[in-house]
């Protein structure tokens, strides 16, 4: 399985009205709800003016579109990470998975991914 890096630096923001779209040229975007609030996901210079927001993480993309009968996919790469230390944010798209790690966290989960067999480029 391959890992892919992303680019730029993200925020998660938790907002009680809809944050507007990111969009842009960034790879991950997102705005989920979930009954009670909204969740944004994008680039960290695009973060809305929240007081509950988490900036500084790194995106990992696993390189897909990935096959709906896949299973343990998540299971693999958070175990790992977890075993190395390693607390990750995770949302998928239709094709794919991402997870957000800290990006001061970020050499150490591509070395744990790479020692446990992922491939990741960076």
């Amino acid at each position: 399985m391959r890992l892919r890096v992303l680019p730029c630096s993200y925020s998660v923001c938790r907002s009680n009205t809809r944050p507007e779209f990111a969009g842009g040229s960034s790879p991950l975007n997102a705005v989920l709800f979930d009954g009670k609030a909204y969740t944004w996901i994008g680039p960290q210079d695009l973060a809305p003016d929240t007081n509950q927001k988490q900036s500084g993480f790194r995106a990992l993309e696993v390189e897909g579109p990935l096959d709906f009968n896949l299973t343990g996919v998540i299971a693999g790469i958070s175990s790992t990470l977890a075993r190395a230390g390693v607390p990750i944010f995770v949302l998928s798209s239709y094709d794919t998975d991402y997870l957000l790690v800290r990006s001061k966290l970020l050499s150490k989960a591509i070395s744990a991914l790479e020692e446990a067999g992922y491939q990741v480029a960076h």
